[in-house]
């Protein structure tokens, strides 16, 4: 008896949940319609379900929300008033939907004005619906706010590498099986995070096929790395090619219309692979080091801004997502927490590191800038111009340094389990003018960058970060004017000594 009432449970939970968002049996929680095939227990258990938890029957209903499946009432023509609470729920499984559309070419978009505090948490302050008029009711960004495609910011020869002949079934296997328990445990070091990559990210692809895409193209630039056979390693740098154009192909048509609630998810997993994407320069070029690394390390800085500004909507939404771990993982500052010694001996920041970023705020408010004019990143006139108010400048170079103080005090707060991601919570509010005096080789950027390559080897161990800190700095000390060299002597001395 208690077995058959166990299995009448079962069943009638399973059929309850499918019922109750079936529009065939009615939604009405005063009316629902029998069908003929439901046993005495079944009926009245859906009797008591409408009567508890009755559909209020608009989009997206209550019962969608809280069972996670997509609901199918029709959205809103209008968009309606309500508080951030109201767009707070978003499915944590979101099927990926999009026409094709032709995209217009567009300029990366990158703050020109300092952001922020070092403190702030971006998560918890941008994206909030109640200050952002653009977002409609159905989460999608209206035209005026659209921002800029991420894809304008990828080097061309990812754009153009060669690719397969054709969609390699058995190597696709191969791939996915290396993703799952080789590659995925790889991108990160906290569990939770891992089981992102590993578990959140291929059920992703399963619904949208250029998140796929992107996971085979990292799994096979992994295998590529591990693979010390040339013919080999050309064969899987091959196969990543491919899978990442046609991935870009897809993600361009994708982000060519507003994102909403129903396809941010998977656009956030396939952005997070591009930047992974873009660090493993080397390895997809088959070199042993970065071509430009003061360029590649600007580029890398640019796609950040440019999925910030891509998901900035959204952001605020990920905390009650299955993709909670990868930024719960990162933004660890409480405006409540001081830095303490005690915290910095257990870490692995240098011990003296407080002491340095207080002498690079002296440094920058003491430097002289010169006049110039910033070459324009991207090729449009419209980002160049001519900067000869110092004070303007220098603003710029203390939000840098802000960025990197809140980049340190989340690895400070890590202790030794520090994610990847941390080191470039220094690249999300660098203006597009630190940018440039980045790549004109302004000495005063140049110094900050030599600090940062202090944190970038804290991640040297990382397969596609290897050597980058080491290369940064050198190409930093081929290009910065000899009086500012003993400004290099600290960050050399953490970053070979660690080697």
């Amino acid at each position: 008896l208690q077995t058959q009432v166990s299995g009448h449970r079962e069943n009638a939970g399973r059929d309850l949940q499918h019922l109750a968002f079936d529009k065939e049996y009615g939604t009405s929680a005063n009316s629902p319609q029998k069908p003929e095939w439901l046993s005495p227990m079944q009926s009245a258990s859906l009797k008591g379900f409408y009567t508890l938890y009755p559909c209020d029957e608009r989009y997206p209903c209550t019962n969608c929300v809280k069972h996670a499946i997509h609901c199918e009432y029709t959205a809103p023509n209008e968009p309606q008033q309500g508080s951030a609470s109201d767009y707070e729920t978003v499915s944590v499984t979101p099927a990926s939907t999009a026409s094709p559309v032709a995209l217009p070419p567009m300029q990366p978009q990158i703050p020109s004005q300092p952001q922020g505090h070092p403190h702030m948490d971006p998560v918890s302050d941008v994206g909030k619906t109640s200050a952002n008029p653009h977002l409609h009711q159905d989460g999608a960004v209206s035209e005026p706010e659209r921002k800029p495609n991420l894809l304008d910011i990828l080097p061309s020869d990812m754009q153009g590498a060669p690719i397969c002949d054709q969609d390699d079934w058995a190597l696709s296997l191969e791939l996915m099986h290396h993703w799952c328990t080789s590659t995925s445990n790889t991108i990160v070091t906290r569990e939770d995070v891992r089981h992102v990559w590993r578990v959140i990210m291929p059920i992703e692809g399963y619904r949208s096929r250029y998140v796929m895409h992107g996971l085979l193209a990292l799994a096979a630039l992994h295998r590529a790395y591990l693979n010390p056979n040339q013919q080999e390693k050309e064969r899987y740098v091959k196969a990543s090619a491919f899978h990442i154009n046609s991935g870009l192909t897809e993600f361009r048509e994708l982000i060519a219309v507003p994102l909403n609630n129903r396809n941010w998810q998977p656009v956030f997993c396939f952005a997070s692979m591009v930047n992974v994407f873009l660090l493993a320069t080397p390895v997809r070029l088959g070199v042993s080091k970065l071509p430009s690394p003061i360029s590649n390390v600007v580029e890398m800085f640019a796609s950040i801004n440019g999925l910030q500004a891509l998901m900035e909507p959204f952001l605020h939404f990920i905390r009650k997502t299955q993709l909670a771990p990868m930024v719960n993982s990162i933004w660890l500052v409480d405006p409540e927490i001081i830095p303490s010694p005690a915290q910095v001996s257990q870490s692995l920041l240098p011990p003296d590191i407080w002491a340095q970023a207080s002498n690079l705020h002296r440094f920058v408010d003491s430097y002289t800038f010169s006049p110039m004019e910033p070459q324009s990143t991207h090729g449009s006139a419209a980002n160049t111009r001519f900067l000869n108010d110092s004070s303007e400048r220098r603003s710029h170079y203390k939000a840098a340094l802000e960025s990197f103080e809140r980049a340190c005090r989340s690895i400070e707060l890590a202790g030794v389990n520090i994610e990847r991601a941390m080191i470039f919570l220094f690249a999300h509010t660098l203006s597009r003018e630190f940018h440039q005096d980045i790549e004109a080789h302004e000495p005063a950027a140049l110094v900050i960058l030599a600090y940062y390559c202090v944190l970038v080897q804290l991640v040297d161990d990382i397969w596609y970060m290897r050597g980058m800190a080491s290369q940064l700095l050198d190409d930093v000390e081929k290009h910065i004017r000899p009086e500012f060299r003993e400004w290099l002597v600290w960050p050399r001395q953490w970053v070979y000594e660690r080697r």
